[in-house]
């Protein structure tokens, strides 16, 4: 059920919605499409089915959003700024001091953005679903979300900027993987919390440092020769 900028719901039923600012009503269009998109898929936000659960008219959700995409796109952006913020929030109270503890203030904002604003977005930002244009630009959105990783990854790795991006979404995909049994109610937060960051560790467990990579580039590049040709030949007699 949508809410109204004061927090109370709105039914929709009963005479005009109230009169918001412009802000407040796409806010509050922008809650209705997330809760649509978190109860029932992305197939359920479309305009028509937006206005009457806003309690507004179909012309009225075009004046904000020109098209279902513009409103996908909305709510997507609206989902990765307050995920932003969450995690500034809790980096201010405990200062990621490693990669480990990093995830944990990641997975904890991700839980705390996923509870304020459904777990419809979180879904859509790694979608890989028929819509190209709406998947592409959530991976636009996870990329730029995990970017400031990619400097603290390079340090803990000695990595170079392209293998800690792919690090970095590697990061991502095992926290989503305690994240999206969370969301399904299979585990508690608690547990999430705890599960994504032992895999984030046992990830970066597995990576080798830079000279041992080059070794084993050379090593393979380079096949050592079967036993009988490193014997220096006899001469002949």
């Amino acid at each position: 059920m949508p809410s109204t900028s004061n927090g109370r719901p709105w039914s929709g039923t009963r005479g005009r919605p109230p009169r918001l600012s412009s802000d407040e009503r796409r806010r509050d269009l922008l809650r209705v499409a997330a809760s649509l998109m978190t109860r029932h898929g992305v197939d359920a936000v479309q305009m028509a089915e937006v206005a009457t659960t806003g309690g507004v008219s179909r012309q009225l959700v075009y004046r904000f959003f020109p098209s279902r995409p513009a409103l996908l796109r909305a709510v997507l952006e609206d989902f990765a700024d307050a995920l932003t913020r969450e995690f500034g929030r809790h980096a201010l109270d405990r200062l990621p001091a490693d990669v480990e503890e990093a995830t944990r203030v990641y997975v904890d904002a991700v839980c705390d953005t996923i509870e304020s604003r459904g777990a419809g977005p979180w879904h859509l930002l790694d979608s890989k679903g028929p819509d190209r244009e709406i998947a592409r630009f959530g991976q636009q959105i996870m990329r730029r979300l995990t970017l400031p990783w990619h400097t603290r990854i390079s340090r803990v790795t000695r990595s170079g900027e392209r293998d800690a991006a792919i690090v970095a979404r590697m990061l991502v995909a095992a926290a989503r993987a305690a994240l999206d049994l969370w969301c399904a109610g299979e585990i508690s937060r608690e547990e999430a919390v705890r599960h994504a960051t032992r895999g984030v560790t046992a990830l970066l467990g597995t990576l080798p440092a830079p000279r041992s990579v080059r070794g084993a580039r050379l090593a393979w590049r380079q096949p050592k020769r079967p036993p009988s040709t490193r014997r220096s030949a006899r001469p002949r007699a």
